[in-house]
């Protein structure tokens, strides 16, 4: 076999496509410590980022997007794929359902499956949220939850959190695979809202009380995320506002329908501060006069700084910030995350492989 010094297999494997890298790691332990490292696989996210979209679809394979050139698409076949409550980190799958937490990675073809034990009692605060569509159902037994990586030792964590009778937080930290209570939230957030994953933290939206909360995951610590440096007023927040992470940065998005505007604000990470970033009119024949219950979720932006993002009609829209033009690319896709190959292995007892959908 020919010796490869391990930094020069490291710099031409980086370039190679997913499926040749899977059968280099049968080489040798040797190439196999150095594909699954975690240096190797965090500098292949990099180079990966904002090139691919995660969707769910009959099917369909990875491939180029019909009719666009600077994204691909990635299709995931799984049973409840669709649901609205899935999360996702760096090209990970977490989805929660009654008795359990799946974590998936669609790059390796590897899932976990992690007990979570029996619900706590049940209580009917949210149950006006299904009159607003599909986009509000609620996670599993009432959890307000979150999925994301700790940036400084790596490790993926799931976050549920509990609110009626009493407040508490749990934990799990993926590579033990057991829940372990943490310090109690300070204050309610939505469970029928998507939580966004942003340089180690996780964040919650509550319209209702017009606050962000934030938790560290390296120091499992809770905070309140301010808005600040705006021309006037906060975002104005309502009910289909979404959080999210946009390009690395945290993004709130709102429509406006006296003028029907799509308003993207994101915050800036270091001083928490926020600025709108998009302004987009959102004419056409395809979203003239929706109802108030519609809502938008960014995506990514492309290398060309071109934005994509979907509604909850499962239509995909590219907007083209330079030129000012909107165009709707799909009317049948239905999104789940920008998605980035990860290579991290998944070392549990638990690991199952990815069922067919």
């Amino acid at each position: 076999m020919i010796y490869l010094v391990p930094d020069l297999l490291e710099e031409i494997c980086l370039g190679l496509p997913l499926k040749s890298i899977l059968k280099l790691k049968t080489v040798s332990k040797q190439w196999r410590s150095i594909l699954e490292s975690t240096s190797f696989a965090e500098r292949r996210m990099k180079l990966q980022k904002k090139r691919k979209i995660l969707a769910a679809g009959g099917n369909r394979t990875e491939s180029k997007f019909e009719g666009d050139e600077e994204m691909e698409m990635v299709y995931l076949h799984c049973h409840d794929v669709t649901r609205p409550w899935l999360m996702t980190c760096d090209g990970l799958v977490c989805m929660p359902v009654p008795g359990c937490v799946n974590v998936l990675n669609p790059s390796t073809g590897k899932s976990l499956r992690f007990p979570s034990g029996p619900d706590p009692v049940t209580a009917n605060r949210y149950v006006d949220g299904h009159r607003y569509g599909h986009w509000s159902e609620i996670f599993t037994a009432y959890w307000a939850m979150g999925f994301g990586r700790d940036k400084v030792n790596g490790i993926y964590k799931v976050v549920r959190m509990f609110f009626e009778p009493d407040h508490y937080c749990e934990i799990l930290d993926v590579n033990i695979g057991e829940w372990r209570k943490s310090s109690p939230p300070p204050y309610l957030v939505d469970a029928r809202r998507k939580s966004a994953c942003v340089n180690g933290s996780i964040y919650w939206l509550d319209v209702l009380t017009f606050q962000i909360l934030a938790l560290d995951l390296h120091t499992e610590e809770f905070r309140d995320v301010p808005f600040h440096n705006l021309p006037s007023r906060p975002p104005s927040l309502a009910i289909t506002d979404q959080l999210v992470n946009l390009d690395d940065r945290l993004a709130i998005s709102t429509v406006l329908f006296r003028s029907w505007t799509l308003a993207i604000w994101t915050m800036d990470a270091q001083e928490e501060r926020w600025s709108m970033t998009y302004s987009i009119r959102l004419s056409g024949r395809d979203l003239y006069r929706q109802p108030s219950s519609m809502n938008f979720r960014p995506v990514t932006v492309t290398k060309q700084g071109n934005l994509f993002f979907h509604d909850n009609e499962n239509r995909l829209f590219k907007y083209y910030p330079k030129i000012n033009p909107l165009r709707c690319i799909s009317q049948d896709t239905w999104v789940i995350s920008p998605f980035v190959e990860n290579l991290v292995p998944f070392e549990h007892h638990n690991s199952v492989p990815i069922t067919s959908g």
